[in-house]
């Protein structure tokens, strides 16, 4: 039976890191709402069918944060596993980076398809709290 089984979910995101000059990032700040824990995770989402890890990242930075993204440059994917909404996630996650400084302005927060808002923040290298997603990213 089912009882009690994780459910799992398999997927391909695409993460966006905006790279600040002293070396921080910019992560949304999420809250499960069934785990009540809270992580930090660059923006980005699900590569969908058909597209290209670049063209996810593209439309979904344009999607969450309204900007239309110019030079990233991708540093290749990371396989790993997280928790999130009670389930278990085993994700490619493929990074890419930009310089935040050509950027004039960037939000304080992202809007998800689903309207949920998340604020966003510069996080440090050195922070550990909360845990970053994917782990170890940099």
């Amino acid at each position: 039976s089912a009882k009690g089984r994780v459910e799992e979910e398999i997927r391909d995101a695409a993460l966006c890191v905006f790279l600040r000059d002293d070396g921080c990032f910019l992560v949304a700040e999420l809250h499960d709402p069934v785990g009540g824990f809270v992580l930090h995770r660059p923006p980005g989402g699900g590569v969908e069918a058909g597209e290209s890890p670049e063209q996810a990242i593209r439309r979904e930075i344009l999607e969450e944060l309204d900007i239309a993204l110019k030079g990233i440059h991708s540093l290749g994917f990371m396989d790993h596993v997280w928790m999130w909404r009670g389930r278990v996630v085993r994700e490619r996650a493929w990074i890419f980076t930009v310089p935040a400084s050509d950027y004039a302005a960037l939000p304080a927060q992202l809007v998800e398809a689903n309207g949920t808002r998340a604020p966003l923040l510069w996080r440090s290298r050195v922070e550990t709290d909360p845990a970053l997603c994917p782990a170890g990213l940099i």
